[in-house]
């Protein structure tokens, strides 16, 4: 395959027919071919965390639509980030009157039963990212194997923002414990290192204000659902004083208690066509 010419198509968005709900591929690319028939085709991805009941039929699902929608050829692949064989051939079959009427075939990709080493070492960011939801069992030296993953993302010529998706991965799925970070820590300390070390500096930083920021738009949230709250409070004591006159002080105790937005709407709607306290349902 050519890769110069590959291209990632839009978002695909299927009809469920003849349920009518929508479904999403993936990823959905399509490339040239070097010197070999047919020239062009479609590259079909589905990832997967574990196997599926009817699964397959979903994946026949999609080839049918991409093949109506492009009509060149499609080459099926489902990625498993938990469970599955390392490589295997997959196939949907359709039995008939004794007759197999269709067998339809795609291919599997087990990450887990893939060897991390082997393509942490690889001159790929991607395959390198990949490699943390690799097989790391029976491995020597865990903490150089992390960073010669991270060493790959930091030397690549990959934007900031794809680095930081990829070191993401990383971190997400190749953790470590309280004594192993420490022992990371002084590995990084190397002056062979730098790159990475400077590269998760930037990460952890960009976390930090993620944070702060998902904080602040918590916070403002929160203050937010508090002023209603207190406005609605608010205006059902002012009705009701207009409506029935000076409040017992239970009355507004339990008013000023109640914090559900229906609740507080419901005892709004009711003073409408109260004729007494007892009619708000606030008078046990």
């Amino acid at each position: 395959m050519n890769f110069k010419s590959l291209r990632f198509l839009d978002k695909e968005l299927f009809t469920d027919l003849p349920e009518g709900s929508l479904r999403e591929a993936d990823l959905v690319a399509q490339v040239e071919t070097v010197d070999s028939e047919p020239e062009m085709l479609l590259i079909h991805v589905e990832v997967q965390a574990d196997r599926e009941p009817d699964f397959e039929a979903r994946m026949f699902q999609y080839y049918a639509l991409l093949w109506l929608r492009y009509r060149i050829p499609i080459f099926p692949i489902v990625v498993y980030l938990r469970g599955g064989a390392a490589f295997s051939g997959e196939a949907y079959r359709v039995r008939l009157l004794g007759r197999e009427v269709l067998d339809f075939r795609y291919e599997g990709v087990g990450l887990k039963a893939l060897d991390a080493e082997a393509y942490a070492k690889l001159e790929s960011p991607v395959a390198a990212a990949l490699a943390a939801l690799m097989n790391r069992e029976g491995k020597p030296g865990v903490l150089e194997l992390r960073v010669l993953m991270l060493q790959a993302v930091a030397r690549s010529r990959l934007d900031a923002a794809r680095k930081f998706l990829l070191l993401n991965l990383v971190e997400t799925y190749f953790g470590l414990t309280p004594d192993e970070s420490d022992a990371f820590g002084r590995l990084l300390a190397q002056a062979e290192f730098q790159e990475v070390r400077e590269m998760q500096v930037t990460w952890a930083d960009r976390m930090k204000e993620e944070g702060r920021q998902e904080g602040r738009q918590e916070g403002r949230e929160q203050g937010r659902q508090a002023g209603v709250l207190e406005g609605k409070r608010e205006t059902l004591l002012r009705q009701l004083t207009l409506k029935f006159g000076a409040l017992p002080v239970e009355v507004v105790a339990q008013v000023e208690a109640l914090d559900s937005m229906s609740e507080l709407d419901k005892c709004l709607d009711r003073i409408l066509s109260a004729r007494s306290l007892e009619d708000t349902g606030l008078v046990g």
